[in-house]
């Protein structure tokens, strides 16, 4: 491989992951309360992913600490995109839903994944199965690299 082409792969993937940002920002941009944060959309996923969703289990999915989501989540209900409410069995228990605006979002970004994931099958249905091998351990020794990167004492993370 000539040093450009590893060059060019690696920019297309920086490329790819802005836009992949972007695109998840894109269905925010209905909402009339602007535009919403990465993090912020990821939840709203996971929420509309699993309706009634426990504060706790939402925690362990996102990978974040209890009082972090309850922080992301105390905006969320702010701007009129989720809706908490309390088991009857546990009036402690949190659970968590999206509104209808919060649909809307969930929907119209959900459309745009939908999309995209049936343009890329077609494309990987083409390959072999030696080249989908490849390509997916390709971007898991990117992903890894990544990881570590970001498990470095002097990452800057925080």
């Amino acid at each position: 491989m000539k040093k450009d082409d590893m060059k060019e792969f690696l920019n297309t993937l920086k490329r790819l992951t802005i836009k992949m940002g972007e695109l998840s920002r894109h269905a925010s941009n209905i909402a009339p309360v602007g535009k919403l944060s990465f993090s912020e959309l990821g939840l709203m996923t996971l929420i509309g992913d699993f309706d009634n969703i426990r504060v706790t289990e939402l925690a362990l999915k996102y990978g974040a600490t209890k009082g972090a989501i309850s922080k992301m989540v105390k905006k969320l209900v702010q701007k009129e995109l989720v809706t908490k409410s309390r088991t009857r069995e546990n009036e402690k228990e949190v659970l968590l839903s999206l509104t209808a605006m919060g649909m809307t979002i969930y929907n119209e970004k959900e459309a745009h994944l939908d999309k995209l994931s049936a343009d890329v099958s077609k494309e990987l249905e083409s390959l072999t199965e030696e080249q989908r091998i490849s390509l997916f351990n390709i971007l898991h020794l990117v992903e890894t690299h990544i990881d570590e990167h970001l498990n470095e004492p002097n990452s800057e993370q925080d």
